[in-house]
């Protein structure tokens, strides 16, 4: 009974001491809490400051290390080819189209796709010849899990979507991999949004059209 009197005396105790305080000590005391607000202020402004920075220094070599993924990816898929040229050309859920030259012919385009997938954004690199068929395919980046999705980046598991055209799925043209359907859907999209933008591109765009 004793200690709860005690812990009920104590808030009016404190609030005592404060109401005795000088106004001299109770402005030190906003003047101190104003200071410590000031200096979370100044390191939060500085932070920012450095991080702005430093993205402005990585940003341009960031962006140049992600071009060139891109044009070894085009490369890998086109070995013939001497030369890629990206365009302003536009398609559906189609990010970025680049020309694929050879000695000036047109060898076909690559389309670089981004899909959702089970762990994130993947990454791909579709090459699609003049004629309308896959000619190859690079993810360029995934976030997959490991031994199961991330199989989207085998070679032999890719290597089934060469030669085909139109609109592909699972199971009649293409096979999904064991136990990541979804990483294999995402694959799927990816591949048919480069397809489905052949017609656009190849058949309705005077630039390509002059080229071939």
């Amino acid at each position: 009974m004793t200690d709860q009197k005690n812990q009920e005396k104590k808030p009016d105790a404190e609030m005592e001491a404060n109401n005795s305080k000088s106004p001299e000590e109770k402005s030190s005391d906003v003047k101190f809490i104003l200071g410590i607000a000031l200096k979370l202020l100044i390191i939060s402004a500085v932070t920012a400051l450095l991080l702005a920075g430093v993205n402005a220094l990585t940003a341009p070599r960031i962006a140049e290390n992600n071009e060139l993924e891109k044009k070894n990816a085009i490369a890998a898929i086109f070995p013939s080819s001497d030369d890629c040229q990206l365009t302003d050309i536009s398609a559906d859920s189609v990010e970025l189209v680049y020309l694929v030259l050879k000695d000036g012919d047109l060898l076909g385009y690559a389309a670089s796709v981004s899909t959702m997938g089970f762990g994130g954004e993947i990454e791909l690199m579709v090459g699609v010849t003049a004629e309308g068929t896959v000619k190859g395919i690079k993810v360029v980046s995934h976030s997959e899990t490991p031994g199961l999705g991330s199989r989207v980046d085998d070679e032999g598991y890719l290597s089934q979507y060469a030669e085909l055209g139109g609109n592909l799925s699972i199971g009649s043209d293409v096979d999904a991999i064991t136990g990541s359907t979804i990483s294999s859907k995402a694959v799927l999209r990816g591949v048919n949004a480069a397809l489905s933008a052949y017609s656009a591109i190849f058949t309705e765009n005077d630039e390509i059209g002059g080229l071939e």
